[in-house]
């Protein structure tokens, strides 16, 4: 008994047999196929080839030239890094005193006075705007220091001592010379400044250009800096330029040409040495030029073998003659075109009457042939009926410019190109201490390491959807806060500007903004707009209609009794909605948050009817220059489409970490 006792301990009868098979509970359990088919319908499909499809698409445009360009402009061409950090004009100075006797001194005259009067008493606002007051010659004292008579403005001095002896008036002076430095701030610390003054200008162009060359070295001063090195200047005689492009318009100044890469080159006549354009000539016997065609004549027309013409001809039959009709009378003539194998022979079969006329299309040299040789036979017997027609639009040409002379240091040369210095970068350090005006300080050039400088393109796209969308939140949460109040002047007020603003477009809301209320201001206030202020007041005040509408909603989802329950807490109503009310609805409001704020990334597109240049616009601005339509607004639109994908995820993921637990 104790033997069975322990074995049935040991062996409890609830242990499933050890087997391999599944047990037979009586259900139908899925198979490897069914599971696969089962995980697979649970993927994303959607975002799995979205994802696909924008980095194919992204590939092909990385790959593509035209692309590439079109991207690059989009972005506001950001490089790497960059040194040009901002735009400045500074006011400098430093204290100076002189000495010397008082010789004379511009007093205000009687329009200074005038002036005065109509600044400082009458209206200054007024006066100013009207355009009233005039620059005059500014006041100042002249000193004679020893034989030199120097001359300083009024507004300068900060000390003055007037001390008289038998030999007239003794002047000290204290003044500050103000000076101007304007230019690109390039490095800075706690105690300088160094600004570029002036740019460095270089050229590329092709080795094989370069006709002569001339080396010259300039010796630098070893004395003043023993460190330094002699620099090797060139003078270089080269071949003027050859493009080939497409004609855009052609004038009796300047030549519009489009590029081969996309990008259009403007050219004036005076450097152009030929411009080989396509020119058709017509060429007709003399005795022929004024004759009537009878319907059923055969008009016999020679061209020129191996010319441009023959490309337009490739594709009729010249051992067969054409049917013409014709333009006077009933019927049709035939014409028969002949080949000859130059233009000599051409034009004396023309002068010969052996045919009617000829038709002379060339592009090159020799594109004015036909009156070249008519000018060498005077007495040939044939005509022009009408000067040689020279493509005016869209034919491909080519421009040869003429040859010109470059100097300056060589920086970098091979075997295909070589880049000239022509000017050279000056610099100018000055003390922080001895800045009296800081006039101007704008970001520089856009890089990574400088993004303030990026103004432009999809920065200003993203930069203004931002700063719009917190200002509409702004006055979202007011107006939405008072639709919920029980003070009827309040609502009332907060009502009115939801249904108005969402009763008018957005486009004439941006157009109000740019071109009424702040013409306005600017007249009535002293407060400036500019183009991207008003771009963001205008979408912030759309956008803020539909915002209150959304938190209205969040705060009336809320139970009443979270309010009550604050109150009887003994807390204010102010207390209860921020710190009971506000928090549970803010997490309600989220989703359509951020609906609203993509729908704005979308909408920003209209402030490009403000000429501001956002993605929009430089895209239209593109497709207008180069006439690539396509890759333009093809990019325009897949950069939106990136956005909104991101700032999509972006809000899903803030739902997420946001949402009521259930």
């Amino acid at each position: 008994m104790a033997n069975e006792r322990t074995k049935s301990d040991q062996t409890p009868s609830s242990a499933p047999p050890l087997s391999d098979e599944p047990p037979d509970d009586g259900l139908v359990r899925p198979g490897p196929y069914e599971r696969l088919i089962d995980r697979a319908a649970k993927l994303p499909w959607w975002a799995i080839i979205l994802v696909i499809v924008a980095a194919a698409v992204l590939y092909s445009m990385l790959s593509s030239v035209a692309y590439r360009r079109v991207i690059q402009r989009l972005t506001d061409d950001p490089q790497t890094s960059t040194t040009d950090l901002f735009e400045v004009v500074q006011i400098v100075g430093s204290p100076t005193m002189v000495v010397g006797r008082y010789v004379g001194e511009t007093s205000d005259s009687v329009e200074t006075i005038i002036d005065i009067l109509l600044a400082d008493v009458i209206d200054n606002e007024t006066v100013t705007h009207s355009g009233f007051i005039l620059a005059e010659t500014p006041a100042a004292i002249t000193l004679r220091v020893g034989d030199e008579a120097i001359t300083v403005l009024k507004s300068q001095i900060v000390s003055e001592e007037r001390t008289e002896d038998r030999d007239g008036t003794q002047i000290t002076l204290s003044y500050i010379d103000r000076v101007t430095v304007t230019g690109v701030l390039t490095e800075q610390n706690d105690d300088t400044m160094k600004i570029r003054t002036v740019d460095e200008i270089s050229q590329t162009f092709a080795a094989a250009r370069i006709l002569s060359r001339e080396t010259q070295t300039i010796p630098c001063d070893k004395e003043a800096d023993p460190n330094c090195q002699d620099r090797e200047l060139v003078t270089i005689q080269r071949q003027g330029e050859i493009l080939d492009g497409t004609l855009r318009t052609l004038s009796a100044t300047n030549l519009n040409i489009r590029l081969p890469d996309g990008t259009s080159r403007e050219i004036r006549q005076s450097d152009v040495e030929y411009l080989y354009v396509p020119t058709l000539t017509i060429a007709v016997n003399q005795s022929r030029a004024g004759a009537p065609v009878q319907p059923g004549e055969e008009v016999r027309v020679a061209f020129v073998e191996g010319t441009d013409i023959t490309k337009a001809l490739d594709e009729l039959n010249a051992s067969e003659s054409i049917p013409v009709p014709l333009r006077y009378v009933e019927g049709e003539a035939r014409v028969a075109l002949v080949a000859y194998p130059d233009l000599d022979s051409a034009l004396r079969a023309v002068g010969a009457n052996e045919v009617s006329g000829m038709v002379y299309l060339d592009s090159g040299p020799n594109r004015m042939a036909v009156q070249e040789w008519l000018a060498a036979n005077a007495n040939s017997g044939v005509v022009l009926p009408t000067p040689p027609r020279e493509c005016i639009r869209d034919c491909a040409v080519t421009v040869k410019l003429i040859d010109d002379e470059i100097g300056g240091r060589v920086l970098s040369e091979n075997a295909d190109d070589i880049t000239i210095v022509t000017t050279e970068a000056e610099y100018v350090v000055i003390d922080k201490d001895k800045i009296l005006d800081n006039r101007r300080m704008e970001p520089g050039l856009c890089a990574l390491n400088n993004l303030r400088g990026c103004n432009a393109g999809i920065f200003l796209t993203l930069r203004v959807t931002f700063s719009a969308y917190g200002l509409a939140l702004v006055f979202g949460l007011i107006f939405g806060l008072l639709r919920v109040q029980t003070n009827p002047v309040l609502y009332a007020i907060s009502t009115l500007y939801v249904e108005v603003v969402r009763g008018i477009p957005l486009l004439v809301i941006l157009l109000y903004a740019g071109f009424v209320v702040s013409p306005w201001l600017r007249d009535n206030t002293p407060l400036r707009l500019g183009d991207e202020q008003e771009a963001v007041m205008g979408l912030a005040f759309g956008y803020g209609a539909f915002v209150a509408e959304i938190f209205r909603a969040g705060i009336q989802s809320i139970s009443r009794g979270q309010m009550e329950a604050a109150r009887s807490l003994g807390m204010s109503y102010p207390e209860a909605m921020r710190y009971v009310v506000l928090p549970q609805a803010v997490r309600v409001v989220l989703p359509p948050l951020g609906n609203d704020f993509i729908a704005m990334l979308k909408d920003s597109a209209l402030i490009s009817v403000l000429a501001l240049p956002d993605l929009l616009q430089l895209g239209r601005l593109y497709v207008s220059r180069t006439y690539r339509a396509f890759e333009g607004y093809n990019t325009v639109a897949f950069l939106y489409l990136l956005m909104t994908l991101f700032l999509s995820s972006m809000v899903r993921i803030i739902e997420r970490r946001t949402r009521l637990p259930k």
